[in-house]
C-alpha cells in the first residue's frame, strides 16, 4: 500500500512530534538508569531511546495527527507501549550480544530466541510505579503537544 502524497510530506506538526518524543526518550532513558545492575545500562541504551523517540514521533504520531485531543490520547498510549517494547528489545539485544561473547549459546537460534527471555527477565526490573507513569503520560502529553501544532498549522 502506497502512502498518500500528503502523508509523507514533512510537516511541522512532524517535526515538533519528532523533537518531543525525543526529548521525552531521553528523559526516559535517564530515569530509568538506576533500575539497571550497577546503575550502569548498555552503551547503546540512551541514544536509542533518543532514535526510538523520534521515529515515533515522526513516523508513527506524526502521521495520525489532526484528529483531535482524544484520538491522539490513543495515539500517545499505543506509542507508549511501543516504546517500551522497543527499549526492552534493545536492551536484551545488547545483553544477548555481551553473551554471545562469552559463548553462552549454543547455536545462533539459541541467541534469537534468547532475546525474548531476556526481555521478559529486564521487564520485571522497569516495573516502577514512576518510571511506567513517566512512559505513557508522557507519551500522551507529546502527542497532545504535536496535535496542537498539527491544529494550528493548517
Amino acid at each position: 500500500m502506497a502512502l498518500s502524497y500528503r502523508s509523507s510530506m514533512p510537516t511541522a506538526a512532524r517535526l515538533v512530534g519528532a523533537v518531543v518524543f525525543a526529548i521525552w526518550g531521553f528523559y526516559l532513558a535517564r530515569l530509568a538508569t538506576p533500575f539497571f545492575l550497577q546503575g550502569q545500562p548498555p552503551a547503546i541504551f540512551l541514544p536509542a531511546c533518543v532514535i526510538i523517540g523520534v521515529y515515533l514521533g515522526w513516523v508513527y504520531v506524526g502521521r495520525r495527527l489532526g484528529n483531535g485531543y482524544g484520538a491522539a490520547l490513543g495515539i500517545g498510549l499505543t506509542a507508549g507501549f511501543v516504546f517500551g517494547f522497543l527499549a526492552l528489545l534493545v536492551v536484551a539485544f545488547a545483553l544477548m550480544i555481551r553473551h554471545a561473547m562469552h559463548n553462552r549459546y549454543q547455536a545462533l537460534s539459541d541467541a534469537v530466541l534468547g532475546i525474548f527471555d531476556l526481555m521478559i527477565a529486564e521487564a520485571s526490573r522497569f516495573t516502577d510505579p514512576t518510571l511506567i507513569t513517566s512512559l505513557f503520560a508522557g507519551a500522551v502529553l507529546c502527542a497532545w503537544v504535536a496535535e496542537w501544532v498539527a491544529q494550528r498549522s493548517r
